[in-house]
């Protein structure tokens, strides 16, 4: 059955999937709340390879509609490890023009069983997530899941991380909007700096 989305909620998903693309799937380093002195914890061997995405950072991008049309956005995003560093949380606020528009949480983990890192996310508008990797191949990050709405449906939802410098990655989030091959996407696009 065809999926119908309004271009605002679209719009929003896109953000939200910005969120989830920014600092998402394995860019998730358990992060405290904003603001927070909490002290630095250590993560366990499995995570090690998600540190270079702690600490706080800036993001300028741009969601592109299936219509074509754009909308910009800035995020503020710390992560960090957290619980003895056996997860990394990520928590980012999305603003247009300094007004806030949408939050996200996303936790990082690992699946000894499966061999992947997890990415939980959730967000300010009941949306959530779940996403797994493999891990990074060169400087490159993608993980793969669903992005699920308040509604129960889901849609498939792929980020993809790539440091750019030591200080510095880019981050793009898909949202397919239908199951068939060639149907429309929400794709945003980020690039963030420490």
């Amino acid at each position: 059955m065809p999926m119908r989305i309004s271009s605002t909620t679209a719009a929003l998903t896109g953000v939200a999937l910005v969120a989830a693309a920014v600092l998402s799937p394995a860019v998730a380093q358990a992060t405290g709340s904003f603001g927070s002195s909490a002290q630095r914890v250590a993560p366990t061997s499995a995570l090690q390879p998600l540190k270079k995405l702690t600490g706080k950072w800036t993001c300028t991008g741009a969601t592109t509609l299936p219509d074509g049309s754009q909308l910009a956005f800035d995020t503020q995003s710390t992560a960090k490890f957290i619980l003895d560093g056996n997860f990394m949380r990520w928590q980012e606020t999305n603003t247009i023009d300094g007004t806030p528009i949408a939050s996200a949480e996303y936790i990082w983990g690992w699946d000894a069983q499966q061999g992947l890192f997890t990415a939980d996310r959730f967000d300010n508008s009941g949306q959530r997530g779940a996403q797994t990797t493999p891990g990074w191949v060169d400087n490159t990050l993608t993980s793969t899941g669903v992005l699920i709405q308040p509604d129960g449906t889901s849609l498939p939802l792929t980020t993809t991380i790539t440091k750019t410098a030591r200080d510095a990655f880019t981050v793009q989030a898909t949202i397919s909007l239908g199951a068939e091959p060639g149907a429309a996407s929400v794709v945003s696009a980020s690039s963030c700096v420490r």
